[in-house]
């Protein structure tokens, strides 16, 4: 099975004609056609899924000419794809072969140069490792060709890609999953951007709704820049406190406090916002707690935040000080005596600041600090789903 062949010592490819021209093309009995492969004598078919492709007339005699035992529907898809993309007025080769700048050899299911644009679309349909997938990744951009993954989705419950490796998008890597349900005859093949796994590990909602786009509409977004990556953490913070005015338990004299440390960023370039209690403060970075002193502590007039060794806890910890007897204003004072003074809270300016190196994880009121973060990891999009 082949989408192109030789037609009067010209080559041709199948999903260039639409389904009226195709017929005529079978009716041709003045002209030759002939594999591209061997050069055997062509005959033109379509498969019971639509595909119209080239078939040698006589099985050949070498395993040279076989189509490598993709399926009916791994075809189908290349077909489809194929067609699309010609419509939209790129130049389509199907299992186009290259050569990296390093000396690696590659084929690709589907490639197409449009100007100075060079893409490849690979439809992997049996398992392949996400190590494996970087690396052939890797060898179409040392030969300065972007590629998009259509990896084979299990069931309409499950959308992920094929193995749970894919489960963590990237830029660097672009994944798609690809479905269609068996059960109607009519239905189309449906792509997706989200990896369900990936989405119930998640310990915050997830902002974004998932993209789902029938496989011809998604292509033509593809090529026209409408899917586009969001990084899912925003390389920068904006940091802002909570100052309340208090009173100090050991000279009874008023002292600015750090009642609470703000944060925010976006995630998926959505306004995203959470913050720190004053007795939680020492979970801040020290990276953090240099921009709190600096940029705040004599504007605001409170001592710079620093290390203090408590009674009542046994162990030292970031925390507040008495600006006239240097008291430590610690957790248990600032948790028995805050709340009574939230009318009196003034909210500093916001500064940006580099964003910590963890990502904040949340389980009910608990905050902690779980893994370091990634600025590849995010989601390819629509743009138009996106809500500001």
């Amino acid at each position: 099975m082949a989408f192109n062949c030789i037609k009067n010592d010209k080559q041709i490819y199948s999903f260039v004609y639409s389904l009226k021209d195709w017929i005529a093309l079978k009716e041709d009995k003045t002209s030759s056609f002939n594999m591209a492969c061997c050069g055997n004598r062509a005959i033109l078919k379509t498969s019971k899924l639509g595909t119209q492709f080239f078939a040698h007339k006589s099985k050949p005699e070498t395993n040279d000419c076989s189509t490598g035992g993709e399926t009916p529907e791994h075809i189908h898809i290349k077909y489809l794809v194929s067609k699309k993309l010609f419509e939209c007025g790129w130049s389509v080769e199907v299992e186009k072969r290259g050569v990296s700048n390093k000396g690696e050899e590659w084929i690709a299911d589907i490639y197409a140069e449009k100007g100075k644009a060079k893409i490849a679309i690979e439809v992997q349909w049996s398992r392949q490792s996400f190590i494996e997938t970087k690396r052939r990744q890797q060898v179409y951009k040392d030969s300065g060709i972007r590629c998009a993954w259509l990896l084979r989705s299990g069931s309409i419950k499950d959308r992920d890609a094929i193995v749970g490796d894919f489960m963590h998008r990237t830029k660097s890597v672009p994944v798609f999953s690809i479905y269609k349900t068996k059960k109607e005859s009519d239905s189309t093949y449906q792509v997706y951007n989200i990896c369900k796994v990936a989405l119930e590990e998640e310990l915050r909602l997830d902002p974004l709704d998932q993209t789902e786009l029938e496989l011809e509409s998604f292509v033509e977004n593809l090529v026209s820049g409408n899917i586009q990556f969001r990084s899912k953490y925003s390389p920068t913070s904006q940091l802002s406190l909570d100052i309340v005015r208090l009173q100090c338990w050991s000279c009874k004299k008023p002292t600015n406090t750090v009642m609470k440390v703000r944060f925010k960023n976006t995630l998926y370039d959505i306004d995203h916002e959470y913050s720190h209690n004053s007795q939680d403060v020492d979970v801040c970075d020290k990276e953090t707690i240099e921009h709190i002193n600096s940029n705040f502590s004599q504007s605001y007039n409170f001592p710079p935040l620093r290390s203090r060794y408590s009674d009542t806890v046994g162990s030292s910890y970031i925390a507040n000080s008495c600006i006239h007897c240097d008291a430590l204003m610690g957790r248990h004072f600032l948790k028995s005596w805050g709340s009574y003074y939230s009318n009196k809270i003034v909210e500093t300016n916001k500064i940006t600041v580099p964003r910590n190196g963890r990502v904040l994880m949340e389980f009910g009121t608990v905050s902690f600090y779980n893994r370091m973060v990634d600025y590849d990891i995010g989601r390819w999009v629509l743009i138009d789903t996106i809500e500001r």
